[in-house]
């Protein structure tokens, strides 16, 4: 019994299972009952990756669960690295603030101010204002527009097949989610630094948050400590193929792990990395019909605790690649933060998410049922 458990849950932090005396009791039942969840999910064979759970910038359970590589019998652990998928564009998102935070970019001017070589008749109508809202018209994905090719392809070459789409509405009439919106925002922050997105991303944020673990994954360059990805069909479970991450330029390309994700969250709650001004335009949230897209977050209301009176505020963004499922989930109001990262697709990532969410505010799953404004 005791190796079983040892694989289903590789690495639990010692914190979430031996709580100080000096701390309530309170702390180490959520904890518990937090791994126990997750456990039922990784014994159905539904789950393996990690899962880290805080409240008030305290680390109340942070786990790591199931095979990073089965062939090698290698377990996941905290500090196992992940594709975090469309999670990406989050901090896309903030590196371009922390840039008009500088006077090195405009929201509200047409984008060929920055990008010469993109078509005019793109150029001149989008803004990074509507990159960021995804109001831009521009097709979800290049394979919409493009063979994709196992190689590491450069930005240069993917502007020039975005300059070959065409847009489907009027700029800013409506929403569509589209990930040539945030590639086009990663060449932009290129151009204006003289530096490459890689390069941007470690001097403005894993570089000072001393996210070491973290980084932008190429075929060139994948992390040593990067779980394998696995998908599940029919019962069976199987290696999957290897992400073109190339393709995912500033939406899709950036691999980290639970604890680094931590890092960046509670960084938002200070005024340091990003101001105040900056953040309230990150999760200025729209309606349903605009997607509740902020800059780079969904923004949403969820259900907060007993007594606690009207919905709080829920910043989110999750992101899938072919074998990982990831979700970054802040309960602003409650300061609470749920991180999962996942190395097996498919998976409910956002019921469990909830799950989380609902058991450190002390309800049990499945009391309260996941509302539509969640």
């Amino acid at each position: 019994m005791y190796f079983s458990r040892l694989l289903i849950c590789s690495v639990v932090n010692l914190f979430s299972v031996c709580i100080s005396h000096a701390q309530p009791e309170s702390l180490a039942q959520i904890a518990k009952k937090l791994d126990s969840h997750i456990v039922e999910y990784v014994e159905k064979g539904k789950f393996r990756g990690a899962v880290l759970v805080a409240k008030q910038g305290q680390i109340i359970h942070s786990g790591a669960y199931g095979f990073a590589d089965e062939n090698k019998r290698l377990l996941n652990q905290l500090d196992t690295q992940f594709l975090i998928g469309s999670t990406t564009k989050s901090f896309t998102a903030v590196t371009l603030m922390q840039f008009a935070e500088n006077g090195l970019v405009d929201l509200h001017v047409p984008i060929a101010a920055y990008l010469p070589k993109i078509n005019k008749r793109l150029g001149q109508k989008l803004t990074l204002h509507l990159l960021l809202k995804m109001q831009s018209g521009l097709p979800n994905h290049l394979r919409r527009l493009v063979d994709l090719e196992t190689k590491d392809i450069p930005s240069a070459e993917i502007l020039e097949i975005i300059n070959r789409s065409s847009l489907s509405f009027e700029p800013g009439s409506r929403y569509a989610y589209s990930n040539l919106n945030y590639h086009l925002i990663a060449i932009v922050l290129e151009n204006v630094s003289g530096k490459s997105f890689s390069e941007i991303l470690q001097e403005r944020t894993f570089g000072p948050l001393k996210m070491n673990n973290s980084g932008i994954e190429r075929l060139s360059n994948i992390p040593e400590r990067r779980a394998k990805g696995y998908e599940s069909s029919h019962s069976r479970i199987s290696q999957a193929k290897d992400n073109i991450v190339s393709y995912a330029l500033g939406s899709g390309d950036i691999y980290s792990t639970v604890e680094h994700l931590f890092k960046w969250d509670q960084a938002l709650y200070g005024s340091e990395y990003l101001s105040d001004n900056s953040k309230n335009r990150l999760f200025a949230g729209e309606n349903r019909e605009f997607g509740f897209y902020g800059y780079g977050f969904r923004v949403r209301e969820y259900q907060r605790g007993a007594g606690a009176g009207k919905a709080g505020k829920l910043v989110r963004h999750g992101g899938t690649m072919i074998g990982f499922t990831a979700n970054l989930h802040r309960y602003l109001d409650d300061k609470v933060t749920v991180i999962v990262l996942g190395n097996l697709r498919p998976f409910p990532i956002r019921d469990l998410t909830f799950q989380l969410k609902e058991i450190t505010l002390g309800f049990e799953p499945g009391k309260r049922s996941r509302s539509d404004i969640e």
